[in-house]
């Protein structure tokens, strides 16, 4: 039996992966995401009051514990947000389980849960399988493309009850607007863009496409754009529907967090970058030229 924990937010994604690996697939989420969940194949949902926060992560936690294990639950997943980055481990703690982060892959084997994430300095892909009965995973907002799949789910309201040592004041974004890992279009720049100008350009062509703007390590590294643009294991992982590559080699450390845009368009001057292996279409060229004539289709 697969759970997700989305107690802050439904992932979308995640779910219909988690309901593709299992069709009875458990999920916990805020009221009112309901119909959403069960858009994406959820055949049990349980709702957390409206309003519901967790300052004490611990309690949380405990709480979590009795729940998932009434429930049979073999896998925990969860979205690698700031919050569930926080309790998963301790989750995983109190049930002397498993735990894989960051998972960029999932699939089940001889009922066992296959894990796919990063590793040796994110220099190659590895397979993990947890050796405990309860596996969990992290699974970083975005990795996975929602498709619809509904059902009519089995729902149960949540009244979590626990002593909490901790006062909750209030909780601000750090930034407006939507996230990156939502944009259906993105134009995302790398080191050959050779400037803030240059990224400058990318954001105007992102406007005009009504999609936004993104970075490699390398470009943020230098300067030329802000780290939240910034795509790869160590930034945001996105799955657009487009995603125009412009100035990326295609390092794995990139590649991993744009693997699951549906279609890549890759910009380069050097045939053999990396990147050409995995672009649907590819421009061998000088950017700034191929860019200029983009705009001027559009």
């Amino acid at each position: 039996m697969i759970t997700v924990l989305c107690p802050f937010g439904l992932d979308a994604g995640l779910v219909t992966k988690a309901a593709q690996l299992d069709s009875q697939v458990r999920v916990l989420l805020p009221q009112k995401e309901e119909t959403q969940a069960a858009r994406y194949g959820a055949a049990y949902i349980h709702t957390l009051p409206e309003g519901f926060s967790v300052a004490d992560e611990g309690a949380f936690a405990r709480w979590l514990k009795d729940k998932v294990l009434s429930w049979n639950s073999t896998v925990i997943l969860a979205p690698a947000t700031v919050q569930m980055r926080n309790i998963m481990p301790l989750l995983a703690a109190l049930l002397q389980a498993g735990l894989t982060a960051d998972c960029t892959g999932l699939s089940m084997e001889d009922g066992k849960l296959l894990q796919t994430r990063p590793a040796f300095g994110n220099s190659l892909m590895a397979d993990i399988v947890t050796l405990t009965d309860i596996q969990l995973a992290t699974v970083r907002p975005g990795t996975f493309r929602p498709a619809e799949n509904r059902k009519t789910p089995q729902i149960t309201q949540e009244n979590p009850t626990f002593e909490s040592r901790v006062q909750d004041l209030g909780f601000a974004e750090f930034e407006t607007g939507a996230p990156l890992s939502q944009a259906k279009i993105i134009v995302s720049g790398g080191l050959g863009i050779g400037s803030k100008e240059g990224f400058e350009k990318l954001s105007r062509l992102a406007q005009k496409l009504g999609g936004a703007v993104a970075a490699s390590r390398a470009a943020v590294d230098a300067g030329f754009a802000p780290y939240h643009c910034q795509v790869g294991i160590t930034g945001v992982t996105v799955c657009p529907d487009l995603y125009i590559a412009v100035g990326i080699s295609g390092a794995v450390q990139h590649l991993s967090g744009m693997s699951g845009a549906q279609k890549i368009i890759a910009v380069n001057s050097d045939p053999k970058a990396p990147i050409f292996d995995y672009a649907d279409y590819g421009f061998v060229g000088d950017w700034e030229t191929t860019i200029n004539k983009l705009e001027e289709l559009l």
